[in-house]
């Protein structure tokens, strides 16, 4: 008869299924199974039982990452101060920055190589907010560095906004695993540093590039395609996060990711481009 191999213990397995339910917490995914099911062994009458062979009598509860945590792998939930707190008492983008960095609350940060926070001029007129960074932005640890920012350089730039001349963020701080969309968790834990940046940054004009941003900043379940070319107001949240009754000028319009990936809808981008210059030109 041939020998199945080694059975795992009740200790090894569980610690193998803790394992596995970390590296799913982290955005890793695995082709094939790591453990599957053997068929069972006939008994061999003249072997006595050895016990250190036998398979635990109860089924093996399925492991979550919380399990993971508890069993060692991956990081503790954070105990620190929420978004919310720690956004709220940065009364500068400086202070602003560095309680972004310190902040553990979210996952995300768990699995990016670098916080993304802003780049441009601190005192442009204009502020972009995106949505999440992708690989390219999370390795330089910069708001729109690959193709998706080459594109959105070359919009701005059309109108006569060079790159420097307008401050650009994401929705998120922290890329999310294999690019994947953001959890409405996540979204909800990033979005008082968000707030808060728009709030300490106070542009003249505000540009929401994607569903992702406009809907969330907006409170609106509107899809981006009829939210786009409009302007919209946008209330500033004071450090509690409520509104202030003060209010900026927000123009939702397409992500340069979504361009790349359907480029006949650049023609309405364009139109949502002089939009902005318009506004531009009005408001000197």
């Amino acid at each position: 008869m041939t020998d199945p191999g080694p059975t795992l213990t009740p200790q090894d397995e569980k610690a193998l299924r803790a394992l596995i339910a970390w590296w799913a917490d982290a955005g890793i995914e695995m082709d094939e199974p790591v453990m599957t099911p053997r068929a069972p062994v006939q008994p061999n009458p003249d072997r006595q039982a050895d016990p250190r062979r036998q398979m635990p009598s109860e089924p093996v509860r399925a492991a979550t990452p919380q399990a993971a945590r508890a069993a060692g792998f991956g990081d503790s939930p954070s105990s620190g101060p929420d978004a919310r707190a720690l956004a709220g008492k940065a009364d500068s983008l400086d202070s602003l920055q560095k309680a972004i960095e310190s902040f553990e609350g979210c996952a995300l940060k768990r699995t990016a190589r670098n916080t993304v926070f802003a780049r441009g001029d601190r005192a442009a007129r204009v502020m972009l907010v995106g949505e999440a960074p992708g690989r390219e932005e999370d390795e330089r640890g910069e708001p729109f560095a690959g193709r998706s920012g080459r594109l959105l350089d070359q919009m701005l730039a059309a109108i006569g906004i060079s790159r420097d001349q307008a401050y650009v963020i994401h929705m998120l701080n922290w890329r999310p695993p294999g690019n994947r969309a953001p959890t409405q968790d996540e979204i909800a834990q990033c979005l008082p540093f968000i707030e808060r940046h728009i709030a300490l940054k106070k542009p003249d004009l505000l540009i929401l590039a994607g569903e992702l941003g406009a809907r969330a900043l907006l409170r609106s379940d509107t899809a981006i395609t009829r939210l786009r070319g409009r302007w919209v107001d946008y209330e500033l949240r004071d450090p509690a996060g409520e509104p202030t009754g003060t209010s900026i000028k927000a123009l939702p319009i397409f992500s340069p990711r979504f361009l790349l990936a359907r480029p006949g809808e650049k023609r309405l981008a364009w139109q949502d481009m002089l939009t902005l210059q318009d506004e531009l030109a009005s408001s000197n």
